[in-house]
């Protein structure tokens, strides 16, 4: 009897559940207007949302008697990529998913064998978070924000790059990572400083939209940033007057989207004159560079703003205790064109603040601003500001057109008078470019770009004396670059594993200075200069790698500089060789040569300010630079340790005391010479889950030796700085980061003086051995934190708080000495001590949307 009961409850249960089959209704390939009809009137609720974001949207589904409505909406999420949104007891919006909202992810990382890969770092791009794999390879994380790049990075593997709209699709999906077939240094050096910072052989790259907050800094200045790369000093503590192993800044090829500036700071260089919130990456080298790169004998520095066209408007704007900014980048035609804008401009002449008058302190000390006249009035007005554009347009899925320009000026006008004598210091610096850009990939193997560029910089000062509304005598410093080119670059690749890259450049250089001095009767030129350039360059590099093996690169540069009918070859080489996957060795040899220099004017203004001017080299006075450096080096990385060593040597020849920034203290003759820097630089880095140190030291030994100078013997260079050591640390929970800073270097040479004669009204010093002497030991402590947070329910807008302190415990550091004689009646010695910053707060306040 049991056996007959139990064999019909089963047969009653299966006509059960055959009912309840029969009685669900399915849907296959059906549009998704018609799903949310139906089931509007099965649930009794009601969808908002836009037609034509649903009307192309196919889905399947199975409605169950009695079924739940969250399961079904879950299912159309992942069907259609589409966020439902209750907004009330019976009330839905349907809309595409916003970059800002934020969604819970999981996963597992598995092998090509599919073995679990476990303790992978995830790192979350728009949060700056990390996740980690457990020994399942399983990874999760809530509240990642839709639209962020979520970046897998294992040694040994390719790094893989996920959207949230992999997680939307199915719950917790896997992914394989494959073994990696680029250069195993890729892989290995996927964070270098700071979260941002990368470096993949002798390249060094900055994402400003990754890069965390640096010591001192409340935001991401891009060439105070390169500063605490080892190797790259700053003797003057500004932001423009990057010293790259033992090279002077108007060494540096400082570009700009491929425009080539030739001024690149604000407040006579204490503020990098780029808005970082425009850029989106900076290439860095400090040697081995490749031979596309010319017109340089130092470092490269690739500034690049985003060419991607975004779905949606977006942008930032922000404000310090120096300037303000605004940047917003929005989509013109869907897909194909897009408009980024951008302008900054200091309001240190409406208010001034601790942060300016510090800054203040800093530049005007030993100018005529600082010291104190006979004129009982005196102003100063005093101004900074940039502007950028770029358009960027899809021209069809193998080709794109980018347009971009930029501007930056600097204005001061000085001025102090008495009842009847006014004198005025005006002082103008402008950088202007303007470039075209063209790229063209038919196929996987081949690609073609072209590019046309101009750009102009002027600086214009004034000396104006003025009685009674009568000039007297107007002293005029001038000097202006114009410069314009194109260039042809095409790439093949033969396969995965080799490419060779040729092109041709053409570029026109046209500068001009002059110093003059006019008054009703006369004009007095004292020195002027008015030079054309064309050079003419072909270049070509192979490069060859060997997965897990080794990396090889050869190249060469072909200039020829038709006024000084001059050809130069510059060789480049690079090679690398990885020892195992933790360990690699490397090596590059190069040899580069510059037409365009900066002099030290030998005509000392009243103000003191922007005494560099730039000329050009001819078949006299200022021949053409050339210098070869070879570095050798090696990088170990494993279990979040990185070290990084590098010892170089670099040569350079055909400098004059005007452009190695030395007038002689001896005497006013004119030399030539050259210059032998011997330097190494050592990394370590450790990082742990919420916090990561890194310390580096630098050494460097630069020598200068000119002719009828020092009796022939060399001696250091002007910008020689022995010992160099950079302490940072980085630690960061929630919505909060905190990283300090420590710096300490040996101090900067001079030129010391034994004693003072006089001969009657004249003065005479006596110096000792030339760079003979060294100034105390700098350091000082810098501190910044940054707050982001969100309010109330609008994630779409985003908010960070940011302060900072330069020079924590304000220590007065000496940053250069030198002796002269005044020029004034009252002849008399003048120390002129250059101090550093004293304690420096800033704070910042920014919105995104």
């Amino acid at each position: 009897m049991t056996k007959y009961l139990c064999v019909f409850l089963i047969v009653c249960s299966i006509k059960i559940y055959s009912q309840n089959e029969d009685n669900a209704t399915s849907f296959q390939n059906e549009a998704l207007p018609s799903i949310l009809d139906t089931l509007q009137d099965r649930f009794n609720i009601k969808f908002s949302y836009l037609d034509e974001a649903v009307a192309a949207r196919k889905v399947n589904l199975t409605l169950v008697p009695n079924g739940a409505l969250e399961p079904l909406l879950d299912s159309l999420e992942k069907q259609t990529g589409l966020k439902f949104i209750k907004t009330s007891d019976t009330f839905y919006t349907v809309r595409a998913f916003m970059p800002s909202d934020t969604i819970a992810i999981c996963g597992y990382l598995l092998s090509e064998i599919e073995e679990p890969l476990s303790d992978i770092e995830i790192f979350i791009k728009e949060t700056k978070t990390y996740l980690y794999t457990d020994s399942k390879g399983y990874f999760s994380g809530d509240n990642i924000p839709y639209g962020s790049a979520i970046l897998v990075s294992a040694t040994g593997f390719r790094q893989r790059v996920l959207r949230g709209k992999a997680f939307i699709k199915e719950d917790c999906p896997t992914f394989i990572l494959t073994e990696s077939i680029q250069e195993l240094d890729e892989v290995l050096i996927q964070e270098y400083i700071s979260t941002g910072i990368t470096k993949t052989g002798n390249e060094i790259k900055i994402d400003l939209d990754d890069v965390s907050i640096l010591p001192g800094l409340t935001e991401p200045d891009i060439l105070q940033a390169i500063q605490l790369i080892p190797g790259i000093n700053s003797p003057f503590e500004t932001a423009s007057g990057i010293y790259i192993r033992g090279s002077a800044p108007h060494q540096n090829l400082v570009l700009w989207n491929g425009i080539k500036t030739y001024h690149q700071g604000h407040m006579f260089g204490m503020i990098s004159a780029f808005n970082p919130y425009v850029v989106d990456q900076v290439n860095i080298y400090k040697s081995g560079v490749d031979p596309t790169y010319g017109d340089r004998i130092a470092g490269v520095i690739d500034i690049q703003s985003d060419t991607a066209i975004p779905e949606y408007t977006t942008g930032n704007a922000g404000i310090n205790l120096v300037n303000a900014d605004a940047v917003v980048h929005t989509p013109i035609i869907k897909d194909q064109l897009s408009l980024q804008v951008s302008g900054r401009r200091s309001y240190t002449d409406l208010v001034e603040t601790p942060t300016f008058d510090q800054l203040s302190d800093r530049v005007f000390q030993n100018t005529t601003i600082n010291t104190v006249s006979d004129f009982q009035n005196d102003t100063n007005d005093f101004y900074y500001e940039d502007y950028s554009a770029q358009l960027n347009a899809n021209l069809s899925t193998n080709s794109k057109l980018n347009f971009s320009s930029l501007y930056s000026t600097n204005n001061l006008n000085f001025e102090r008078r008495n009842d009847t004598l006014t004198l005025s210091d005006e002082l103008r610096t402008e950088n202007e470019g303007y470039r075209i850009n063209w790229e063209y990939q038919p196929g996987r193997k081949r690609s073609y770009q072209i590019s046309s560029y101009y750009s102009k910089y002027l600086l214009d000062y004034q000396f104006i004396t003025d009685n009674m509304g009568v000039l007297v005598e107007n002293e005029r410093k001038n000097n202006s670059v114009r410069d314009y080119g194109a260039k042809i670059t095409t790439t093949y690749s033969w396969s995965e594993y080799s490419k060779f890259t040729s092109g041709l450049e053409y570029s026109n250089n046209a500068i001009r200075y002059a110093f003059v001095t006019t008054t009703p009767n006369f004009e007095l030129v004292l020195d002027e200069d008015d030079r054309t350039l064309n050079t003419y360059s072909v270049f070509a590099n192979y490069s060859v790698s060997e997965p897990k093996s080794y990396r090889f690169a050869v190249g060469a540069r072909l200039n020829y500089y038709e006024e000084l009918d001059q050809i130069v070859v510059e060789p480049r080489l690079q090679y690398q060789k990885h020892l195992n996957n933790y360990w690699l060795v490397h090596t590059t040899a190069e040899y580069r040569t510059q037409a365009v220099s900066q002099i030290r004017e030998s005509v000392i203004s009243d103000l003191a300010l922007e005494n560099q001017i730039w000329t050009l080299a001819d078949r006299q006075e200022f021949p053409l630079v050339t210098s070869y450096q070879l570095s050798t080096g090696s990088t170990f990385t494993k279990d979040k340790w990185f070290i990084d060593a590098e010892a170089y040597y670099r040569k350079i020849d055909d400098i004059t005391t005007l452009t190695a920034g030395f007038i002689n203290p001896i005497d006013n003759t004119y030399n030539q010479g050259s210059s032998s820097i011997f330097g190494a630089d050592i990394f370590i880095k450790k990082h742990f889950e919420n916090y990561k140190s890194w310390i580096s030291y630098s050494y460097i030994n630069s020598k200068n030796q000119f002719e009828a100078i020092n009796n022939n013997s060399a001696f250091p260079g002007n910008w020689n700085i022995e010992h160099t050591i950079k302490w940072s640390h980085f630690y960061e929970t929630g919505d909060f980061q905190f990283t300090l800073g420590w710096l300490w270097h040996t101090g900067k040479v001079y030129t010391n003086v034994a004693g003072v004669t006089q001969e009657g009204e004249i003065l005479l010093l006596d110096y000792n051995e030339i760079n003979g002497s060294t100034l105390p030991l700098y350091h000082r402590l810098d501190f910044s934190a940054t707050y982001d947070f969100t309010l109330g329910s609008n994630k779409e807008v985003r908010y960070r708080l940011g302060a900072s302190i330069l020079n924590l415990y304000d220590r007065e550091n000496i940053l250069n000495r030198e002796f002269r004689i005044s020029n004034s009646f009252n002849t008399r010695f003048i120390n002129d001590d250059m101090y550093s910053l004293g304690i420096t707060p800033n704070v910042s306040f920014r919105i995104f949307w």
